[in-house]
């Protein structure tokens, strides 16, 4: 049984379909799910013909609005055994569809900032091991990924990134710390950048946080290190940055500048992101023992 945040501590609406679990946030967007569930069906069978190991997009409905659906394949057995069991990884982390699923449901109590999670599913083999696992959301239908919005609208590149500056700090005191924003993971609503979104939360660090500047400091270089520095220039970005940093308080300058200063021409992968908000550690420029 499966042991995450949400479900355990929440009530829910499960049903059976097949070797599949339905779980939803109410009774009536469980019937939906239900109604979907052909559907549903279908791509996950053509997924696995395909050999697709994740698959997003969205499900019409002929009553309501479409939902979005993201589904993931476990592969390895020790993956089917700590997602059935809601077990963490070595690195106190879960594995990514768990991390997702737990984050964007304590997101959304927090913000509306990010699209609705209403439900999702676990698929499993006769062994009763989790195989398989879709999140249902609301679909998005008017709203544009910020890296697609970029490539039709560069001249205001600069008016997007203090946009998502502004949406890294709103996050931030909601104790949500996005750490794979990028442009891509902003949605835009009808081209307006007061109104905006976040989505894929699997990279995230929520609660309260004893390195917010450190974190911080990633999180703006971050955005300018993966694609947006395309699209404008770094003493620009640099000047909006400076520019929003004057707004907020209890940032300490010197840390906030080591990781912005870094991250701004260096990657960081998963494990490294996530010890920034616990650590405050620059894994990279430790002293060697």
């Amino acid at each position: 049984m499966i042991s995450h945040g949400w479900m355990s501590k929440s009530k829910h609406h499960a049903q059976q379909l097949q070797n599949t679990t339905l779980y939803a946030t109410d009774t009536e967007t469980g019937k939906s799910l239900k109604s979907l569930w052909p559907q549903i069906r279908e791509l996950l069978s053509k997924r696995r013909k395909t050999g697709e190991k994740r698959l997003a997009r969205p499900l019409t409905r002929e009553t309501a609005s479409a939902l979005f659906i993201k589904a993931s394949t476990i592969d390895s057995i020790p993956a089917r055994i700590r997602t059935t069991l809601g077990i963490r990884r070595r690195s106190g982390l879960y594995d990514w569809v768990l991390e997702e699923l737990n984050n964007h449901a304590e997101a959304q109590k927090r913000t509306t900032l990010v699209p609705k999670l209403l439900g999702y599913g676990l698929v499993r083999q006769r062994s009763g091991l989790v195989t398989e696992v879709f999140l249902n959301y609301e679909h998005l239908a008017d709203w544009l990924d910020g890296f697609d919005w970029l490539q039709q609208n560069p001249l205001q590149a600069n008016l997007f990134a203090e946009a998502c500056l502004e949406l890294i700090t709103q996050l931030n005191h909601s104790g949500i710390y996005h750490l794979d924003l990028w442009a891509g993971n902003v949605m835009i609503h009808e081209g307006n950048l007061e109104d905006l979104k976040v989505i894929d939360l699997e990279n995230c660090y929520i609660g309260d946080n004893p390195h917010s500047s450190e974190t911080l400091g990633f999180q703006f270089a971050f955005l300018y290190q993966y694609q947006l520095h395309d699209f404008i220039s770094e003493s620009l970005y640099d000047g909006l940055v400076s520019a929003q940093l004057a707004r907020l308080r209890g940032i300490e300058p010197s840390r906030f500048r080591l990781f912005y200063d870094h991250f701004k021409h260096h990657g960081a992968d998963r494990k490294e992101r996530h010890l920034i908000p616990k650590t405050g550690q620059l894994e990279r420029l430790k002293p060697a023992h």
